[in-house]
């Protein structure tokens, strides 16, 4: 079971209900505890986010590195904890995110195409997706389905309700949905840096191969919308952002290499986010190629056999 896993079963087996009816310093401290008891046993979850933070901060020691872990173990307790009490907060709340740079946003909604926005898994994205839906008016996104697939149906249900549209990943004509949304106005917003697809844009993350989804970057060159990286971190306890100026996208070249290169660019962005939070980033999960087994990654074998084509990448 991944920590993702752990964390939305110890919150759904403590009840939906009761998570959200118990005051908020009761509720986080519960939320610690687990994540401590996480962080002890070591499991995969943690030892693979120290191997991928080490590429982070280099040169740091193994307690160095152990204590970046646990840090890790507690944002992500707070992120999940949040998630499950997100559904009473009052409009004032959703809109108390501090947000650095917010102008770059409405500068792209006042163009009439809603922009692009692209982060990494990192402090609490999903409520800086309820703050842009509630400033903005909407907000469309892509996530993995959870289980019990009533929870995602809660999930889900509670986001529309603040404007947030989820489409789930792998849904037929993805990239033509969200390519409408781009183009009619809502905010498009995509946490990118994990490729689920296995068909995704080689790129130098922290000196080493990775691959990103190419989606953000395509559906920014197909319709125009401003390409906006963000980072989300905690400071104190509190949520906060940042808003990066808008990646360039060449709308001349060939369209393969204009996201080849604004993939990069996004990337090295969001990875100078991580590198001054990095506590905060919750990748917990196997991402550089280095890192993957590609005896059993088909996207290897489709690279091998097709040349390294492009294919659309969400």
């Amino acid at each position: 079971m991944t920590a993702r896993d752990q964390f939305v079963y110890f919150g759904y087996s403590l009840g939906w209900g009761t998570v959200r009816k118990l005051n908020e310093r009761t509720a986080y401290r519960l939320f610690d505890r687990f994540a401590d008891r996480m962080w002890r046993k070591r499991g995969p979850s943690v030892r693979q986010y120290e191997k991928n933070i080490a590429r982070v901060v280099p040169g740091a020691s193994q307690a160095e590195l152990a204590d970046l872990s646990r840090e890790c173990m507690h944002s992500y307790a707070r992120y999940w904890c949040d998630a499950f009490r997100m559904p009473d907060w009052s409009r004032e709340r959703l809109l108390s995110l501090e947000v650095t740079d917010l102008h770059y946003v409405t500068e792209a909604q006042e163009s009439g195409r809603g922009p692009v926005i692209v982060c990494p898994h990192a402090g609490n994205y999903d409520f800086g997706a309820a703050f842009l839906a509630t400033k903005y008016g909407a907000l469309t996104t892509i996530a993995e389905r959870l289980k019990p697939e009533k929870l995602f149906e809660k999930f889900t249900s509670f986001r529309a309700s603040m404007g947030v549209e989820v489409i789930a990943a792998g849904t037929p004509d993805i990239m033509e949905i969200l390519e409408n949304r781009a183009t009619t106005g809502p905010i498009v917003g995509i946490v990118g840096e994990r490729d689920l697809s296995r068909r995704g844009i080689p790129v130098s993350f922290f000196g080493e191969e990775a691959r990103m989804p190419a989606g953000s970057a395509l559906v920014a060159r197909r319709t125009g919308a401003d390409l906006l990286p963000v980072g989300f971190w905690y400071s104190g306890g509190e949520a906060k952002a940042r808003i990066y100026p808008p990646v360039p996208v060449d709308m001349e070249c060939d369209e393969q290499e204009a996201v080849r290169k604004a993939t990069q660019l996004w990337a090295d962005q969001i990875a100078s986010g991580i590198r001054e939070h990095p506590g905060d980033w919750h990748m917990l999960q196997p991402l550089w190629t280095a890192d993957l087994d590609k005896s059993r990654d088909p996207w290897q074998q489709d690279r091998s056999a097709t040349g390294g084509d492009q294919r659309d990448a969400g």
